[in-house]
């Protein structure tokens, strides 16, 4: 898939920027954009399972997705979907190279991937959407979230076959290679979809989380 532009609002939220960004951070911005969106290659597959229900729990694809979270997330749903997006290892290369010349150009494009990565994944959204008409979807929900487990993320990928596909895999410590990469569950309802808690009040890495010792979250 093609992304022509890095959505900059977004971007410069997750850097927290504490003013109008000036003329020689606009013109940073552009060249950081640039060389991003020329060495990535954004990419995603997701597959649509019919909801298991047994007395072990919840399980999609022969996958069981182990936590009370999870189950609650998807307990209105009769279908879930298994997505995963990535940037590819380009965008880890050109993050390298751009903190390699100037910090300040790291960060942004750091954080130019964290928003395109998220371009990607709504592009993903749409696209299934699009393709199962007169249903009701859930906001994403990855591993690592509430008490999902990280390592779910193993079968996970396997499920997809993510590593021939996207070429992803997994560090020993469950996380996804290439960094700039999200596995998520989306439940697919026939009913409108009550809303959950979402984000930060769910999430594991919350005490630890980058983005709010900024004062800033992850996702809206």
């Amino acid at each position: 898939m093609n992304i022509s532009h890095v959505d900059r609002g977004q971007a410069f939220r997750y850097m927290r920027l504490p003013s109008e960004p000036d003329a020689r951070f606009l013109e940073m911005a552009g060249i950081c954009e640039k060389q991003l969106l020329s060495m990535i290659s954004p990419k995603y597959v997701y597959r649509v399972f019919p909801i298991i229900r047994t007395e072990d729990g919840i399980s999609g694809g022969g996958l069981l997705l182990r936590g009370n979270d999870i189950a609650s997330h998807l307990k209105e749903c009769s279908q879930v979907i298994f997505l995963c997006a990535t940037l590819s290892a380009g965008a880890d290369r050109a993050i390298r190279q751009s903190s390699a010349s100037d910090i300040l150009g790291g960060m942004m494009t750091d954080a130019m991937a964290n928003a395109v990565i998220e371009q990607v994944c709504d592009n993903a959204e749409q696209e299934i959407f699009a393709n199962l008409p007169n249903h009701y979807f859930t906001w994403r929900f990855s591993a690592g979230y509430g008490d999902f487990p990280l390592d779910t993320q193993a079968d996970f990928l396997k499920v997809l076959n993510a590593e021939k596909r996207l070429g992803v895999t997994l560090s020993e410590s469950h996380l996804l290679i290439p960094t700039k990469t999200v596995t998520a569950v989306i439940g697919v309802s026939e009913t409108p979809v009550p809303k959950g808690k979402k984000g930060c009040a769910i999430c594991n890495l919350s005490e630890k989380c980058p983005y709010r010792a900024k004062g800033v979250h992850c996702h809206d």
